[in-house]
Formats: C-alpha cells, structure tokens, sequence
C-alpha cells in the first residue's frame, strides 16, 4: 500500500504563479487608471470649491479675487496637483459676457501617474473645465481638451 503524499507538485505550483502574474499584469495598468480618475475628481472637486468662493467673493466685492487667502478657504488637502489663481485677472463675476473667463487652475506634476505625464485642468466662470495634457488623460478623467 502506497501512502499518498501531501502537498502540491512543482508544476501546480508555476502554473498557479503564472496565473497570478497574468492577473496582475491585467490588474495593474487598471488600478493607475482608476487611481488617477480619482484624483482628478478631487481636482475637479477643488476647482468647483474655488468656483463657488469665487463667486460668493464676487456677490459681495463686485469682482473675483486674484488670491485664494481673500476667499476664506483651506486648499491643503489637494495633495496632488498645485493650485493657481494668483496671477489670474480678476473680472467681475455677475458679467454674462465673461463668463468663459479663466478664474482657477489645478496642475498635476510628473509625478507617480505613470503614462499620463503633467498636465492642467482649469474651471471657468460658468462652471466648464478644460484639460491640459495628453488626450489619453483628458479622455479618462472625461474633460474636454483645451
């Protein structure tokens, strides 16, 4: 009689190592993808804060602010891109003819988003944003180029 052994052969073993790596190699690039929509919804996010301090700004000083420091708001949680409204005309927000003017921006460095490379999204006073970047980046955070 025979005893059966326990355990797993060398080849069950590679097979299921391969599967694993197949898996991971799928996996991966699909976890940065997602990682990275994240994060740009959390810029995106950012800008229509800054959108809406903005215009309460507007409301009551009958123009945009030019700095964040006069909108009352805590932008240290954006962890991943750089914000900019220093340096941006201040218009007068309740003007209809300009609102497609610039009033913010978000950059994203080069840093671990691997593909995508740096790129910008800004808002408008009308609420529209626009991507700067690659059209592979501004495809999957589903903002039009600009």
């Amino acid at each position: 009689m025979v005893k059966a052994r326990k355990g797993f052969t060398l080849l069950e073993l590679i097979t299921v190592v391969i599967i694993i790596g197949i898996l991971a190699l799928i996996a991966v690039p699909q976890f940065f993808k997602v990682a990275e929509r994240a994060r740009g919804a959390e810029a995106i996010n950012t800008l229509g804060v800054l959108r809406n301090a903005q215009l309460r700004y507007a409301a009551e000083h009958g123009t945009t602010s030019t700095n964040t420091s006069d909108l009352d708001i805590n932008l240290t949680t954006l962890r991943f891109f750089d914000v900019t409204t220093t340096g941006l005309d201040a218009v007068p927000a309740l003007n209809t003819s300009d609102d497609s003017h610039k009033i913010a921006e978000v950059t994203r460095g080069n840093v671990s988003n691997p593909g995508y490379g740096a790129y910008t999204i800004e808002i408008h006073m009308d609420g529209s944003t626009k991507c700067s970047g690659t059209n592979d980046i501004c495809k999957l955070l589903g903002i039009p180029s600009s």
